[in-house]
């Protein structure tokens, strides 16, 4: 749950930090984006890997390999001197949680078998992920307004080293240790493919909409597509040969697996999409700063928390349905609340947005306990590993996807001052719409996996 807290911390913390590093490192804008891009390319292409690792070498050694070296990682971005070697550090950074990230629901599911208690640890699972909101949102901006022992930026990346140190020494003897019972190999033809695959998809995602689709973006986007394919080739031969690759066919024959990796796309595009439009509506709709717009989050993250503790005490599978409809209704509020015009417009979004959370937090921790409870154990770590890589996927999709939708509503590029104000909202108001369908559709999806 510690290295859940600072993973979630250490994500939410850059993003606020993002204008301060690019105005006293000093970086390009162009150089800001690949700080983040970085990171998330290097995890993404690992997380299968990582899981398989641990289902290999042990959970509990492989997580604490990989905290000692996300630790390590991010002295070395901390002391950066220049953009190149930041974003060098980030990507290091990025290939080290994509070790760690999978074996920290591989080791619930290991270490918990009574249903009760495995659903008890998947909400203390999502409290950790909603307190890492509020800390990595509020704590971005206290840290880098403080200036804490002239640190500056620096603060938001050495903040991890005292917790990373902390978790591998309490971890070496809190932790026990899990691995497959099955002989696990290592395919390495399948590992290179994946972490040439997920980038090539990515680029367009992520690039896309800001680079004007030119004609490199639909390359990477051609490259990614062959390589998805050479992958998928090279794994049915493999379990021809009887062999054990990356990705273990019984696992992905599963039709509620399956099942549950659209459900988690589609869920977590829709997060996106609503956190990228309800930050620019904040700022360009509403005319907040941006400390007074990252607050608006700490609801969020408030509701989040209280959601998944709740969720640690309920019983059933159709728990994540009730969260869905939840987020339906308050997405559809919030449309409403913009089509007026309100005059506490501020204040509504901020209780809406803490529901929001709250739904959130019914979904999230009983969707993920739903989809692994039916994945042998011995194959825990590979299951989360793709899971994880199809969450990113769906969080880059709706960045993307709803981010163009909004711009075209608007008819303009936020900020711009000769937009008309009244755009802002309608935009909002339309966005939170399909933001809605889009909530109602996890709802169903949810209601069939069930």
């Amino acid at each position: 749950m510690a290295a859940t807290f600072m993973g979630q911390v250490d994500g939410f913390i850059v993003n606020v930090a993002s204008p301060t590093i690019q105005r006293e490192l000093p970086a390009g804008f162009d150089q800001i984006q690949l700080v983040g891009a970085a990171y998330v390319f290097a995890c993404a292409a690992g997380l299968v890997t990582g899981g398989r690792l641990g289902d290999r070498f042990g959970r509990r050694r492989v997580f604490l390999a990989g905290v000692g070296a996300f630790t390590v990682a991010s002295l070395c971005c901390g002391l950066a001197t220049s953009a190149e070697v930041l974003i060098l550090c980030r990507f290091l950074q990025g290939a080290c949680a994509a070790a760690l990230i999978p074996q920290e629901l591989a080791i619930i599911q290991a270490t918990f078998h009574d249903a009760r208690q495995r659903g008890r640890a998947f909400g203390a699972y999502g409290v950790a992920l909603g307190l890492g909101v509020i800390a990595g949102i509020a704590g971005g901006g206290v840290l880098v307004g403080l200036d804490v022992g002239g640190m500056g930026w620096r603060s938001v990346f050495l903040i991890n080293v005292p917790i990373g140190v902390a978790i591998v020494v309490v971890g070496r003897w809190a932790i026990r240790e899990s691995r497959s019972d099955a002989a696990v190999g290592f395919d390495i033809a399948g590992a290179a493919l994946t972490a040439l695959a997920i980038p090539a998809l990515l680029v367009p995602l992520m690039f896309g909409p800001r680079a004007g689709w030119h004609g490199w973006v639909w390359l990477s986007a051609l490259t990614g597509l062959l390589l998805v394919a050479a992958l998928a080739r090279q794994q049915r031969r493999l379990a021809d040969r009887g062999g054990d690759g990356l990705y273990p066919p019984h696992v992905l024959a599963n039709r509620r697996f399956r099942l549950g990796m659209v459900v988690l796309a589609v869920f977590f595009a829709g997060n996106a999409g609503l956190y990228l439009v309800f930050t620019y509506h904040l700022q360009t709709g509403l005319g907040l700063d941006s400390l007074t717009a990252g607050l608006m989050f700490t609801p969020l993250g408030v509701g989040f928390a209280a959601g998944s503790a709740i969720t640690g005490r309920l019983n059933g599978t159709r728990v994540p349905v009730i969260g869905a409809a939840l987020i339906a209704c308050c997405l559809l509020a919030m449309a409403a609340v913009a089509f007026t015009g309100a005059t506490a417009e501020q204040t509504l979004l901020a209780v809406l947005i803490g529901a929001v959370g709250a739904g959130q937090g019914l979904v999230v921790s009983p969707l993920v306990a739903v989809v692994l409870n039916r994945v042998e154990p011995d194959h825990a770590g590979a299951a989360t590993g793709i899971a994880a890589t199809v969450v990113q996927f769906g969080l880059a999709a709706g960045f993307s996807l709803v981010g163009i939708a909004y711009r075209v509503v608007l008819g303009g590029i936020p900020g711009d001052p000769a937009i008309d104000p009244a755009r802002h909202h309608v935009a909002f108001a339309a966005v939170a719409l399909a933001l809605t369908a889009g909530a109602a559709l996890t709802g169903v999806l949810c209601r069939r996996l069930a």
